[in-house]
């Protein structure tokens, strides 16, 4: 995991809570608050993991619905959608496996998610919102958060791993283009590795590439054999 801010918080139980975002009034207050929860979740599941979690901190639930509220996620200002989308990357790594939101939800945070990780490209790293981007691209390389999107996939196909081992076995690498028609899971999927494959700059450390290549590499290797058509093709068109 990448190293997360050291600051503690005895505020935990108050600000994770749905409660405590939809009191916020003003953009700047909202701004506030996102950031508060994403360092307090970020601090908390540096210092314990297993003391993060619903059981322990029942206002997480009532938190991710706020978080993907249309007042939140899609708000006008850029600021307020960056800060939804990392609070969200924390929260997609303290629910792990299972994410708590519906499948419509997921997409519309990565399709947000998304946008803000297209930034990184003309993005120096002496802006100021280099290092939120980067966390983003951390999240993916780490966390493995795009892997949501392969399980996503596997649903709308009708299967599970399972169903990835079987068409593994009889030697089948990639889906046939039928079953590949009309899956938004698979539409996102293939945006996202379009932009993490075009997000690394001249410019940028190091560092932003590699993350990159790990992101890319995670989200390949959990179809477990069977990569779809146009997931081939988003990378050999950058080979």
């Amino acid at each position: 995991m990448a190293s997360r801010r050291s600051s503690k918080s005895n505020k935990g139980p108050e600000v994770l809570s749905g409660a405590y975002l939809e009191r916020a009034g003003s953009k700047n207050e909202i701004l506030r608050r996102l950031t508060t929860i994403t360092e307090t979740l970020s601090s908390l599941s540096d210092d314990d993991p297993d003391l993060l979690s619903p059981s322990t901190h029942p206002g997480l639930l009532s938190l991710s619905t706020a978080l993907v509220s249309p007042s939140i996620l899609s708000h006008r200002d850029k600021d307020v959608r960056l800060h939804a989308v990392l609070a969200a990357c924390e929260l997609f790594y303290i629910f792990a496996p299972e994410p708590p939101w519906e499948e419509s939800e997921i997409l519309q945070i990565f399709e947000q998610l998304i946008r803000q990780l297209g930034n990184l490209h003309a993005t120096s790293p002496e802006n100021s919102n280099f290092e939120s981007y980067y966390r983003i691209l951390e999240q993916l390389s780490e966390v493995k958060i795009g892997v949501v999107l392969v399980d996503l996939i596997r649903t709308e196909r009708g299967g599970g791993k399972g169903e990835a081992d079987r068409r593994s076995s009889i030697g089948s690498t990639v889906g046939t283009a039928g079953e590949e028609e009309g899956s938004a899971a698979l539409e996102t999927l293939c945006e996202l590795l379009r932009t993490l494959l075009h997000c690394a700059h001249v410019d940028h450390p190091p560092e932003v590439a590699a993350h990159a290549e790990l992101a890319v590499a995670a989200c390949i290797e959990e179809f477990e054999g069977s990569v779809p058509v146009p997931v081939l093709e988003e990378i050999l068109t950058c080979v």
